[in-house]
Order: structure tokens, then sequence, then C-alpha cells
């Protein structure tokens, strides 16, 4: 072989370089406002390292870390997470997995800033939609945890991007899309719904039948290959043995047994007038003193057939339940109810040299098996952490950060309206752009639905509406403008 025959193929990959060199140099100048809303993002996120370091503790980071050591699904709650915690957990850095989910943070406002200027959004508005995404500081606060919710996030943008980027919908976009999804819905059980939403998108856009085929097979070889699992280990073919728990806690604070009928021996141990009246949600749910604490979970059904005589006898009661805390997180600014749960869990201290319980759990530090209380540190996280260290005035001033720069509910409402009037519009010429943005709004508010149906209210699950909704509402922006071409991503 010729110097000139080793030579040329080393300056075709240079050039090619330099090309792409030159295509991201000037596709930064020609979004220049973007490069300065990712330059707060990551601003915020620095300074969350530095004012808690590595991260912050939460109670359900243990059960998460005995999955990824053991490889024992839990019964409580989906543990897909738990899968990508691992090589961070046997590799000994919580720091490394806390950046990782930060630059996730960063990656999903790049993700739906350039799906947005795809199908055809203008920049100013498209910059606008990402800006919850970026910059949110509940966001913020779950990257900086051990938990499920980024990755979630990141795989539902994911799929979302893969599926609405083509015109003509490619069999392994499709296939992706689905092992996306199928993920994301054993990561967070609230995205198991997401298959239908997508389904009925997929058809009603005309993709085909074997795209069509690839994305159901994606999803199902997840979602059927954790099931498979789960029922090896735990006799069951399911995603979890707590279903009829979290029903249960939803229904028994309105359930009295006298209005059910002939109850069956073995359920009537369950009557909430067992317990204490007062008791909300998350204290049937959680508490010592629930009907159904002592109730192995293998008998979760005879909760769930329980939970659902309830709900028969109750229809109306129960639906008002649920619409009112969907409505709930549609209400201006943070309210707690009575029955909420408090979204300080969720938020920077003002302090993090101490904590207290409930709420803020400290920074991840080394635990022990014998814990005094159950939320504490386990010995799982010990080998992730090296020395804690945290900064109190950069952590109060995330935390009065926070209780400012939020996205409240408002925007969330008017995002869906926006997305309403899009859809009953009916402009020429702009039914995939109407189509994606009611596919993207449903999945958000789905998720809301479920998340209040069969758990308590939790800021935390309003999450996803705040990073879907407002995508969702640019491209119904889009519609009603009257829009006809794409952007080139190029200018």
């Amino acid at each position: 072989m010729t110097d000139a025959q080793l030579t040329d193929p080393a300056m075709a990959v240079a050039a090619r370089g330099r090309t792409a060199q030159r295509r991201i140099a000037g596709f930064l100048r020609a979004n220049i406002w973007l490069v300065t809303v990712l330059g707060a993002a990551t601003a915020l996120r620095v300074i969350a390292l530095v004012a808690v370091y590595p991260g912050i503790w939460f109670s359900d980071t243990n059960e998460f870390l005995k999955t990824a050591i053991s490889g024992q699904l839990s019964v409580v709650r989906v543990q897909g997470y738990a899968l990508f915690i691992a090589p961070f957990v046997h590799g000994g850095s919580a720091a490394a997995l806390i950046v990782l989910q930060h630059l996730l943070g960063l990656a999903i406002v790049i993700v739906l800033y350039l799906l947005l200027l795809r199908r055809g959004v203008r920049k100013p508005i498209a910059l606008i939609a990402v800006i919850p995404a970026a910059l949110d500081p509940y966001l913020i606060a779950l990257e900086h945890m051990i938990m499920s919710e980024t990755l979630f996030h990141a795989c539902v943008v994911g799929a979302v991007a893969l599926l609405l980027w083509r015109e003509r919908l490619r069999i392994q976009e499709a296939l992706a899309g689905g092992l996306l999804f199928g993920y994301a819905g054993v990561t967070r059980s609230v995205a198991i719904p997401f298959v239908a939403v997508f389904l009925l998108y997929l058809v009603v856009r005309r993709v085909g039948l074997y795209p069509l085929l690839a994305f159901a097979l994606g999803w199902a070889l997840i979602v059927c290959g954790y099931m498979t699992i789960f029922k090896i280990q735990h006799g069951e073919f399911a995603f979890t043995q707590w279903e009829g728990r979290f029903l249960y806690a939803k229904v028994a604070p309105f359930t009295k047994c006298s209005n059910l009928g002939d109850i069956p021996a073995d359920e009537r141990r369950l009557c909430p007038e067992n317990a204490a009246r007062n008791d909300g949600p998350n204290g049937f749910l959680w508490g010592k003193g629930s009907p159904i604490h002592d109730v192995p979970p293998s008998d979760d059904d005879r909760i769930q057939d329980f939970s659902l005589r309830a709900n028969r006898e109750q229809p109306l009661r129960y639906a008002k339940v649920v619409g009112r805390d969907t409505l709930h997180y549609c209400e201006p600014g943070h309210r707690i109810g009575r029955n909420d749960y408090s979204d300080t869990a969720w938020q920077f201290p003002s302090d993090p040299r101490h904590w207290e319980y409930p709420g803020y759990r400290g920074p991840i530090r080394d635990g022990s098996e014998n814990r005094v209380h159950d939320i504490d540190p386990s010995q799982y996280v010990n080998g992730m952490v090296d020395r804690p260290s945290v900064n109190v005035q950069d952590s109060r001033f995330l935390h009065y950060y926070q209780r400012v720069f939020y996205t409240s509910g408002q925007v969330l409402a008017a995002c869906v309206l926006l997305v309403l009037a899009a859809l009953f519009r009916r402009a020429p010429g702009r039914f995939r752009l109407r189509l994606d943005a009611t596919v993207i709004a449903a999945c958000a508010v789905t998720a809301l639905i479920v998340a209040s149906a069969l758990s308590i209210f939790d800021f935390r699950y309003s999450l996803l509406a705040v990073v879907l909704l407002p995508t969702a509402g640019g491209l119904a922006l889009s519609s009603l403008l009257g829009e006809k071409d794409p952007v080139p991503l190029e200018t």
C-alpha cells in the first residue's frame, strides 16, 4: 500500500471533522439564545454540585441500590432505573451518576429544541418552550438525587424525538422508539399507557404496518422481559405486587364498609374503619396503623379486590378525587393540601448542614445495616460516597431561586389550552403539527391522570408535564400561527 493510499483516508476523515466543526459552529452562532439558556442551565447544575456534593439523599434510593446490588426486583415499584445505576454502584461513584443525570437534563433541552426546529417551529417559540426543561429548579433537584425521574424523562423525550423526527417513519426508528417507551415504563409505571397513545398516533399518521409492528415489538420486548423476570423471582407475571395497595390508599379515605354490601370474610379486616379516619392516602399506604400494613405482598390481589369493590360502589366519588388531583397540578403556585405530599422533599435546603424528617434527607452519605429510620441510607450506598460536602451559601441561593423560578401550574394549563385550540381549529396544511402537539400533550396528561388515580398528590409527578407540555404548546402555537415550511437546522 502506497503512502498516498494511507494518507487519503486520514485526510478524508480530517475533512469530515472540519466540516462537522463548521456546521456545529454555524448552528451555535445562529442559535446564540439557546447557547445562553444552556449556559445558565449548566451554571445552575454546577452550583448544585458545589452546594450538596455528591447529591441529595432520598429514601426511595435504598430500594434502587438494593436491586442494583442484588439483582432482585422490588415488589413495591418498577426497577428499570436500577439497571441504569448498577455500573455506578459497582464502580463506586455517586458523583459520576449525579453528573451524568445533569448531562441528561441538558441533553433533553437540546433534543426538544432540535425537534421543534425540525417540525418547523420558529426559533423564539422553540426557545421559550425549552426554558422550563432547562431552568426549572425542581427538575434540577431531581437530577441531583439517585431517583428515576431524570432517566424516565430522557427515555420519553428520546422516544418522542425518534417517532416525530421524520415525515416518513423508518422501521429502525420505530423499533428504537418502542424500546425506549418500554424502558420508560419499567422505570416509572405511569408510562405504561403511553404505548396505547402512540399506537393510536402512528395509526392516524398512517406510518405503515411494519413500523407499527416494530414499535409494538420493541415495547413488548422490554416490558414482557421485565415481567418474566418478576415472575421468576416472585411467582407472578406482573410489574409489582403493590398495585392494589396504591389503589387502596386512594379510595380508603372516603370508603365505609357499611356501604359495600356483603364483603368476603378475608377482606373485612381491610375496612378503613379499622384505622384513624383522619389518615390520608399516605397514611393508608405506608402508616403502621393502616389495615394493610401487615398484609404480605403476595396478598395484593385481595387488597385490589377490596379497592375495586369500593370503586364500583362509589365511582363518582373516586372520579371526583382523581379529577381534583389532576386539576390541582394546573393550579398557580405549589399549594399543599392536607393530604398532599410536601414539596420540601424536592427542594434544595437553606442550610444543608442540618436536615429533618420527613422533608429534606440530607446529602448522600454512608449508611449502615442498623438504621435509626427506614428512610436513612442503607449499607448499599457505602462505597459510592467519598467525602460528602456542602456549601451553605450556594445551597441557600438554589433554595430561594427554587421558591420563585419554578414552572407554575397555570403554565401547564395554558399549554393544554393551546393544544386544544390548535386541535379544533383545523388549519389547512398543519395536520402533522396539530397531531404531534396532541400526542405529546396526551402523554403528559395521561401521566398526571394515572398518578392521580393510583398515588398520593405529589408535585414530583408533574415534572414530566413540565418537560413535555411546553413543547406541545410550541407545536400548537406554530400551527395556530399558520407556519408552513420547516426551519432548516443549519440556519
